[in-house]
């Protein structure tokens, strides 16, 4: 049921009888109470009652009165089928022997006699026929404005005095499937020696059924599983020798519930379908034992409603093939009316045939637009109408559901009997001067105005401004328009997107006076998972591959999370496509396609890791400080906070409305900030060119912010790309560096702010950028001669950050910039301990670079020693020794291997005092 019509259901208020407390009967006699209708259901104007009687008798009764009834209409069929051959055999008489036709009412032989008493028959079998027919009840039709009524409370001693029309026996109203799945229910309890009718039992009933099967096998259950869950569900429930099943409570609400669902849902019967929504809707032991395989209350409904959208695409291809062969070969005017519209048929297109022929895709929770719709259309100042949405949201496709509607006259009175017809601006204006096209929508119009059943949609109506007649003071195509429909002659749907309607209608236009603006808004959650089940049988049936549920719903979920340059349910559709299209290749014909294929699609897409975690990834994430630390010294704080939130974003434990982490690492220069953001760059999102390096020493001026997410319309530079959300708009998984961040503008910062907190950024142009799958690290040098200071007076990290926050902090940020970091980290200076473990890492480098060329490096302590004394400076950290190495180590290198003193297979050894001594290798 679409979310909008969630405010009209009917509650429904149970009731048991009190003397027999629901059963039906007391001491196997029916209760003089209730007269063994045992619970009942109010509506709060009609009582809902199950008046079948179900047990032993008369299910044998019902199965005997079926059986006579198959046999007499089946000995009525044969002797009508002996009828018509004994009439064959004499037309074959008559034509052996030339004898003319009226002499036929003169034979007398047994043959005819045979014929005319079948004449007999068959009109009595149409009779039997004819009265079952007549027998079926039809659940009574929810008009389409029907708003909810007061809810009447009732009470068991009222419900004597309602009248029979108040009183409505559900039992009437079920499929014959549906009737014997209650029967099947029955009969299992009565297998098992249980008293009452119980929800496991219902269940078990519905598994016998092939769709109720289907609706299992698209949530991924295998038919095992969930016996052995059934199975373990009916031990915990002892026999009762000798007793006779009743209905359950608990069954009478799933019953009265699944009435009441078909009566929402404008159905003519209540299906099985029905049956198992309700049995998973109340908290009972069915919805605990599907829970335990992961099908939730939603998940049930969203594959109930793909099965029954099914249906109707199906219903729809039937009649579009019934009434395509049936379709004239030659042109004729299929207008409703007997006033021929030729303008119109020439330029438009109608969508109510269209309909009528079952082309039209089914249009899924937009009962909110529709009705705002025709409020507009049925009274008001403005009775034409703009649907305002972004492309992809499914704009078109509501005006498509209101011609189906109107073709099932489900609609108001003053739209029944009407035409949807649209027309085409490219049509219209194609080939024709601006003249020729003012007088062809003139004409168009005056042929609506005379036929007076024509509803117009013109699709990107703004496409339609600026059209004029090529001189000074002719009218504008919109004018005219305009004109026509401010008279109420004409009414007119349209649709444009937001940015055409602010640059074309809003203020400018006169068709903002007469068009009612209706915001289509972007769908989500269930109703695009709907949209998507709609869709996604075509996509099927082109690749031949078939969808899982999950895989559906991960499709919603990911393309909504991750895909922010389109809208829902376009984007989903078109990765459906892509992911149809991939596993047909990848696993061939017939294969069902997963929720962990679409993560693999989305992952492609857009570089985040989406797909299940594996074991090796699993290990990685697990000894992330390791891997951290083989390029990082020290500094366990921070790197302890970056891997546990890099632990958190995989296994989704985190807040998906904001980045993943965001830092601010504090400390003196060459103490290893740049570098850990570098290692974390690497690690996790693959590599160092996926970290976005920002240096804020260049954003000191309030203009630089427009360098960050672009100039405004009309200043310099404006259209370009913006460097910042440019960036992360291309590559949305990664690490983002704001080097530096105390020289930057205060008003550059509180951009930031924005980020930090919403995880969006909104750049110049109006695109909205995501935020919520980077890393957010802000280096800074502020407070740094306070943290020397400190370290050599004995002052342990933890106090020291908090003097830096509470004291020192405050001088280069804002109070509310600080809290909006997960953690402000203080890294130590470096001791000489220290420079010497990354003169280490800097050396394995060098000799991996010799490795690839065949030659090996061996290091001396005394000379890792010396390179670490000279490297190391209290007040630059680490930074001159990467210098030391180049100039001592990799310089003389470089020498000897170009005066050819190295060649592949030797051993370099580095020694003390900067000697470098080379190992030949022994000859081959």
């Amino acid at each position: 049921m679409p979310e909008e019509d969630k405010d009209k259901e009917t509650k429904l208020q149970f009731l048991t009888c009190p003397r027999c407390q629901g059963q039906g009967v007391i001491d196997n006699k029916t209760c003089p109470e209730c007269q063994g209708v045992g619970s009942v259901a109010w509506t709060g104007q009609q009582l809902l009652y199950w008046g079948k009687k179900i047990d032993i008798w008369h299910l044998a009764k019902k199965k005997t009165e079926n059986l006579v009834k198959n046999i007499i209409n089946f000995s009525l069929l044969v002797f009508g089928v002996l009828g018509l051959l004994a009439l064959a055999q004499v037309i074959f008489v008559m034509v052996g022997n030339n004898l003319p036709f009226w002499k036929f009412y003169n034979f007398r032989n047994w043959q005819l006699f045979v014929f005319w008493l079948s004449l007999v028959t068959d009109s009595y079998l149409f009779y039997r026929l004819q009265r079952d027919v007549e027998k079926i009840k039809y659940i009574p039709k929810r008009k389409y404005d029907d708003t909810p009524l007061i809810f009447q409370v009732i009470d068991w001693n009222k419900i004597k005095d309602l009248k029979k029309e108040e009183k409505i026996d559900v039992g009437e109203y079920f499929t014959p499937e549906a009737l014997l799945v209650i029967e099947k229910a029955w009969k299992i309890t009565n297998k098992y020696q249980q008293p009452e009718i119980k929800p496991v039992n219902l269940l078990i009933s519905l598994l016998t059924f092939e769709k109720i099967n289907i609706i299992f096998s698209r949530l991924g259950i295998s038919f095992q599983s969930l016996k052995s869950k059934i199975a373990k569900t009916l031990a915990k429930q002892p026999p009762w020798p000798n007793s006779v099943p009743v209905i359950s409570l608990e069954i009478y609400q799933v019953i009265f519930s699944a009435y009441n669902l078909a009566w929402q849902l404008r159905k003519q019967k209540v299906e099985i379908t029905e049956i198992l929504q309700t049995l998973v809707s109340p908290k009972n032991e069915v919805q605990e034992l599907l829970y335990d395989l992961n099908i939730t209350l939603d998940k049930v409904k969203n594959v109930i409603a793909w099965i029954r959208i099914r249906e109707q695409l199906r219903e729809n291809w039937q009649r579009f093939r019934h009434r395509a062969s049936l379709r004239p070969k030659s042109t004729m005017n299929r207008a409703m009316t007997a006033i021929a519209t030729p303008a119109l048929d020439t330029f438009g297109q109608d969508l109510t045939l269209l309909a009528r022929a079952g082309y039209l895709v089914p249009c899924i929770d937009r009962e909110k637009e529709v009705e705002e719709i025709f409020r507009i259309m049925q009274g008001g100042t403005r009775r034409s109408t703009i649907l305002v949405g972004n492309p992809g949201v499914g704009r078109t496709t509501i005006i498509e559901g209101i011609a189906q509607k109107m073709v099932e006259e489900n609609v108001p009175e003053f739209l029944q009997d009407k035409r949807l017809v649209s027309l085409s601006i490219s049509k219209l204006v194609s080939g024709a001067e601006a003249t020729e096209a003012q007088q062809r929508l003139m004409i168009i119009l005056n042929e609506i105005q005379r036929s007076g059943n024509i509803i117009l949609f013109i699709s990107d109506i703004h496409n339609i401004i600026g059209i004029t007649s090529g001189r000074e003071g002719t009218i504008d195509l919109a004018g005219v328009l305009a004109k026509t429909l401010a008279e109420h002659s004409v009414l007119c749907l349209a649709t444009t997107t937001p940015a055409d309607y602010r640059r074309y209608i809003e203020g400018k236009s006169p068709l903002e006076n007469v068009l009612e603006k209706v915001n289509v808004n972007e769908v989500s959650g269930n109703a695009a998972i709907q949209i998507l089940e709609a869709k996604v049988g075509t996509i099927e049936y082109q690749n031949q591959v078939y969808f899982s549920y999950d895989a559906i719903a991960e499709t919603v979920e990911l393309s909504s999370r991750y895909l922010h340059d389109r809208y829902l349910p376009e984007k989903a559709i078109e990765v459906l496509q892509e992911v149809a299209t991939k596993v047909k290749e990848t696993k061939g014909k017939n294969a069902l396609v997963t929720a962990n294929d679409v993560a693999v699609i989305v992952s492609e897409k857009t570089n985040i890791p989406l797909t299940e975690i594996t074991k090796e990834e699993s290990e990685k994430l697990l000894n992330l400080e390791a891997k951290i630390h083989e390029r990082v010294i020290d500094q366990e704080e921070a790197v302890d906070m970056v891997a546990a939130s890099l632990r958190r974003a995989r296994a989704e434990m985190r807040d998906t409305n904001r980045p993943i982490v965001n830092l601010l690492f504090l400390g003196p220069t060459g103490v290893g900030k740049t570098e850990l953001a570098k290692t974390v760059a690497e690690v996790y999102f693959g590599a160092e060119q996926n970290m976005i390096r920002i240096d804020m020493s260049e954003y000191q001026d309030k203009s630089s912010i427009n360098r960050l997410i672009g100039a405004p319309p009309g200043y310099a530079g404006s259209g370009e790309g913006a460097y910042l959300t440019e960036a992360v708009r291309r590559n949305p998984f990664s690490l983002i560096l704001f080097d530096e961040i105390e020289k930057a503008h205060s008003d550059v910062l509180n951009i930031l702010l924005q980020v930090m907190d919403d995880g969006r950024l909104t750049d110049s142009s109006g695109r909205t950028v995501d935020f919520t799958n980077t890393i957010i690290i802000g280096t800074s040098n502020a407070g740094t001669a306070f943290i020397q200071k400190s370290i050599k007076a004995g002052v342990a990290i933890e106090k020291i950050k908090d003097l830096l926050i509470d004291q020192e902090l405050g001088k280069y940020f804002q109070p509310e910039f600080l809290n909006r970091f997960d953690g402000v980290i203080v890294f130590k200076p470096l001791s000489i301990e220290d420079v010497g473990k990354i003169a280490k890492l800097m050396l394995r480098k060098v000799k991996a670079n010799l490795e690839e060329k065949g030659i090996d490096l061996k290091v001396t302590p005394v000379a890792l020693a010396e390179l670490a004394q000279a490297g190391f400076d209290p007040t630059f950290g680490a930074r001159p020794l990467r210098r030391v190495i180049q100039d001592r180590v990799q310089d003389t290198l470089a020498n000897y291997l170009l005066a050819g003193k190295i060649s592949r297979r030797d051993t370099v050894i580095l020694e003390g005092g900067g000697k470098i001594i080379i190992e030949k290798a022994k000859e081959i």
